[in-house]
């Protein structure tokens, strides 16, 4: 299982959606008052007692399921055809978690009037879908080769 490239692509892409999950996506200042806020995997959260209200629900659902459909897929080596279609969902999730996130920073940003800055988290879903995408070539190869096999016998 771990000997597989495919399979270190897919491990690599999980560990960075956990980094999603427990860093912040981006810091919010706040003009008003200069409060700095976090908007990460359970919303906005701030230094203060007057943080606004901003849950990320969707958000946070869509990160969830694009972590298990990592760790799925590293577990069905054994069904390359299944690891390849989820690894397609895997990639259009990631890139909808993308511009999901985006959306929620400058909703957040516009809440709170302030100014934004963005972490290196924010490119974790981008990087992992490439590395997914990745794992797909590598598994479709894989497929390949033992279809190939087959057509000798």
């Amino acid at each position: 299982m771990i000997q597989r490239i495919q399979t270190v692509f897919l491990l690599i892409a999980t560990i960075l959606m956990v980094f999603v999950v427990f860093m912040p996506v981006a810091h919010i200042i706040g003009t008003a008052d200069g409060t700095i806020y976090e908007l990460g995997f359970k919303g906005l959260i701030g230094n203060s007692d007057s943080a606004p209200e901003f849950g990320s629900m969707p958000m946070s659902i869509l990160i969830g399921l694009c972590l298990g459909l990592c760790v799925a897929t590293i577990f069905l080596f054994k069904k390359r055809m299944l690891q390849i279609r989820l690894s397609v969902v895997n990639i259009v999730l990631l890139l909808g978690l993308m511009g999901l996130m985006y959306y929620y920073v400058r909703s957040a940003q516009s809440m709170v009037d302030g100014a934004t800055s963005y972490s290196i988290i924010f490119m974790f879903p981008l990087a992992a879908a490439i590395l997914v995408f990745l794992a797909l070539r590598a598994i479709a190869r894989d497929e390949a080769l033992v279809r190939s096999l087959d057509r000798l016998r």
